[in-house]
């Protein structure tokens, strides 16, 4: 049983584009689901790119087999937005594995 390791509350957002009435494509974010997840800190570090401190850290998620997620999407943990790099649905553990990376504002 994992029930219990499911103690932190994540968010998950896609990302909706459409058209406004000057024909420009934009990109909204849309709320669909919040649940709880296991989360593991894979790997951090701050690097320097172009003269600009860049924060590359990336966390793994375990969240239930029924939440809907796609390559597309988008995890709010923690006041952080992460963009998901893979995602592997595991049927022997009955939950989805999520690998992130977070989004540098």
């Amino acid at each position: 049983m994992m029930a219990g390791q499911y103690t932190d509350v994540v968010k998950l957002i896609y990302q909706v584009e459409k058209e406004n009435e000057y024909g420009e494509r934009t990109t909204e974010n849309k709320d669909v689901c919040s649940t709880r997840a296991k989360v593991e800190e894979t790997s951090g570090s701050r690097q320097n790119e172009n003269n600009e401190i860049v924060y590359d850290h990336t966390k793994t998620f375990y969240v239930r087999s029924y939440i809907p997620i796609t390559d597309t999407s988008i995890i709010e943990y923690d006041a952080r937005k992460y963009r998901v790099i893979t995602f592997d649905k595991r049927k022997d553990h009955n939950d989805i594995k999520i690998v992130t990376q977070l989004i540098n504002e």
